[in-house]
């Protein structure tokens, strides 16, 4: 329980700092831009990327990723290199600035907080989502793909219905709504901390 409010506190903490970064940057993100990630996935988790084309994907944790395509490249190999059973994924992730509701997706270039600040790396908001516009075998490589992302517009009609969806299933506030999501996800021993926690305040 301690655990969990201290990474609450951590998360919420790191998305302010993005929010007053976005801002201080915005007049730099006036224009849509692409950027680039690469990511290592096991066969059964690419083959169910695979089905999300045409869909939306979203990324449950801080986003890392860079202006450089050779930047997301060099990771992928040295991942494909120490797993051979695993696939390569190359996201370019396309962002137009003006179709994006903020503060709910911040984003922000830290090269001057980052410890390879020649990578120019740009970091987003945990559960940032995207559209998936298309997947595609890179050419003479059969373990490494590209797939082209959108970020989700604010008036994107299908993360509107996922949304709502969401506020019904989980009806409530703070760490009730945490309580019941948890409880939803099968982790019975954290809903019941939280309930606890909640009634002995």
């Amino acid at each position: 329980m301690e655990t969990m409010t201290k990474m609450g506190f951590f998360i919420r903490s790191l998305h302010r700092q993005l929010e007053q970064l976005y801002n201080e940057q915005s007049s730099t993100h006036m224009k849509p831009f692409i950027v680039f990630r690469g990511q290592e996935y096991s066969q059964n988790n690419f083959q169910e990327l695979l089905t999300k084309k045409g869909g939306i994907l979203s990324f449950n944790n801080f986003l890392v990723t860079s202006t450089q395509k050779e930047v997301a490249m060099e990771y992928v190999q040295h991942a494909l290199h120490e797993h051979e059973d695993h696939v390569g994924v190359i996201f370019i992730m396309t962002i137009d600035p003006s179709k994006v509701s903020i503060p709910t997706v911040p984003f922000a270039l830290i090269d001057k907080h980052s410890a390879n600040p020649q990578q120019r790396e740009i970091l987003f908001s945990t559960h940032t989502v995207f559209r998936v516009d298309e997947i595609k075998q890179m050419a003479g490589n059969n373990r490494l793909w590209e797939v082209q992302l959108t970020l989700t517009a604010a008036n994107d009609s299908e993360m509107a219905a996922l949304t709502e969806a969401l506020r019904e299933h989980i009806d409530g506030t703070g760490w009730n709504r945490i309580a019941q999501l948890m409880l939803k996800v099968g982790q019975f021993d954290l809903a019941e901390q939280i309930y606890n926690n909640l009634l002995n305040k």
